[in-house]
């Protein structure tokens, strides 16, 4: 069912559940909360923007990744995971900036841009979620190991 769900995620996504695999059942099955849990991150970071076109989308989008990015960082069990919330917030943060402008443009530039940064989004999307249900996936083993 997991792998249902990380199908329509993204490769990358995809390639975080079949890795952890045999350690997601057994969490599941211990913790079925987990599973919810990981469903909705998944959910929210592939819908997000779904329903609007253009600059909203894009800044709704932003703003999921955003979340994840905090809680990433909060949640971090060691300072290569933090460094790396870190320096996706910043690049999220350029993003949201560089939004404004696109409205200036032509209706040509304002599309390739628009595209251009929608890919920008998307392999930041997949690194954020892979990096989050990681980290989910150590917490509940530490967890289960004390």
């Amino acid at each position: 069912m997991l792998l249902k769900v990380a199908t329509t995620a993204g490769p990358a996504i995809y390639s975080v559940v079949r890795r952890y695999g045999p350690q997601i059942r057994q969490l599941i099955q211990e913790n079925p909360e987990l599973f919810d849990t990981i469903k909705t991150r998944i959910t929210s970071v592939s819908q997000a923007g779904k329903g609007s076109r253009g600059v909203d989308g894009l800044q709704a989008r932003i703003g999921v990744l955003r979340e994840q990015t905090t809680y990433l960082y909060a949640s971090a069990n060691n300072v290569g995971v933090a460094e790396q919330a870190t320096a996706w917030r910043h690049e999220l943060d350029a993003l949201d900036s560089a939004l404004p402008v696109i409205g200036a443009m032509s209706s040509t530039q304002r599309r390739q841009q628009i595209r251009s940064l929608e890919k920008t989004i998307d392999g930041l999307s997949a690194q954020i979620l892979a990096l989050t249900l990681e980290d989910d996936i150590e917490d509940a083993e530490i967890i289960d190991d004390e």
